[in-house]
């Protein structure tokens, strides 16, 4: 969810199609909301599943929020919506675990995507026990 931009590949949407994976990109989540985009995410995820991983691209918020990753994309989320998707996710999936990735130190201005990607793991970890 929120993948966007030109930097989004083609070959890489078309093999996602290939799969019958369901991409909602920025666009999509823009036109539906962010609590929508959860709950659409929500029911795909947990169809069928005892579990969920959750995967955070830390490259969906935009850039000017979270510069340090090797994908910076103009008109990504704030932090304030990927905290709220989440939280979403934490307090009504069956979590079994959570990863953060594309954190790139040697991008990141004054370690604030390095302190967002540790207050989504925190904010993961509090509602998946709350």
């Amino acid at each position: 969810m929120g993948i966007g931009g030109w930097y989004g590949s083609r070959q890489g949407l078309a093999m996602a199609r290939e799969r019958r994976t369901t991409v909602l990109t920025i666009g999509d989540v823009e036109d539906v909301g962010t609590d929508k985009a959860a709950e659409l995410a929500l029911e795909l995820a947990t169809k069928g599943a005892s579990s969920v991983f959750l995967s955070l691209d830390i490259d969906v918020v935009d850039p000017r929020f979270a510069p340090g990753t090797g994908s910076p994309e103009p008109g990504g989320l704030t932090p304030r919506e990927m905290l709220r998707f989440i939280r979403t996710i934490a307090r009504e999936a069956p979590l079994c675990g959570m990863e953060v990735v594309e954190v790139a130190p040697p991008y990141d201005s004054g370690e604030i995507t390095s302190l967002l990607a540790c207050r989504a793991i925190l904010r993961c970890a509090w509602h998946a026990r709350h």
